[in-house]
């Protein structure tokens, strides 16, 4: 009876023991980060109680694809086609997967969605942290903003030539043809003759 007992206590030790090598519920274990293939996520930012189109597409055919969402390393959310042993979804599918799933009221930062892939040549896994959509404010302007238009102060001087013309005035003679200067003479000549007696 002595030596059953520590065979028993081996089994049920080796029974409950973590086997890392297998398949947890909602990843693949030693997946490789990357992947040929594309996850995609609708809407494209993070809202409580909202509805996504996760996708994955470009894995090859009769690939076995795992989604899940976790938030701090638990499980949140729900999926529309919930997996019986899994968290998220898990099924086998032909070169496309689309699920949907709902993002929970008690988590509003971001969640992380993951898909892992399970291909011929390897398994694959691809992170999507969804986040909030980024706010932008606008710092508010220390200087004074002068509203009144200014009004234009360009003077407009205006060239004026002017032109100066020289005219010549000619006045003519009250008696044309007779000078004036013996006329004169003659007057004064009488004039003596007829004041000066004796001459």
């Amino acid at each position: 009876m002595a030596s059953v007992l520590p065979a028993l206590l081996l089994g049920l030790f080796i029974q409950y023991a973590p086997t890392y090598s297998q398949m947890s519920p909602c990843k693949i274990a030693n997946a490789t980060m990357g992947g040929d293939f594309n996850l995609t996520i609708y809407p494209m930012y993070y809202k409580i109680y909202t509805h996504y189109n996760v996708t994955v597409m470009g894995f090859g055919e009769n690939a076995t694809i795992v989604l899940s969402s976790h938030f701090n390393g638990s499980a949140v959310g729900k999926w529309i086609n919930n997996a019986t042993d899994c968290d998220g979804f898990k099924g086998i599918r032909s070169t496309y997967a689309m699920e949907q799933w709902v993002s929970p009221f008690n988590i509003s930062d971001y969640v992380n969605i993951r898909a892992f892939v399970y291909m011929m040549n390897g398994t694959y896994v691809k992170n999507i942290a969804l986040k909030q959509m980024p706010t932008t404010t606008t710092p508010p302007t220390t200087e004074a903003v002068n509203t009144t238009k200014p009004m234009s102060t360009t003077m407009y001087m205006s060239t004026t030539t002017i032109t100066t013309r020289t005219t010549t005035v000619t006045t003519p003679n009250s008696a044309p043809g007779i000078n004036s200067k013996p006329l004169l003479a003659f007057v004064c000549m009488l004039l003596l003759l007829v004041t000066v007696p004796g001459l």
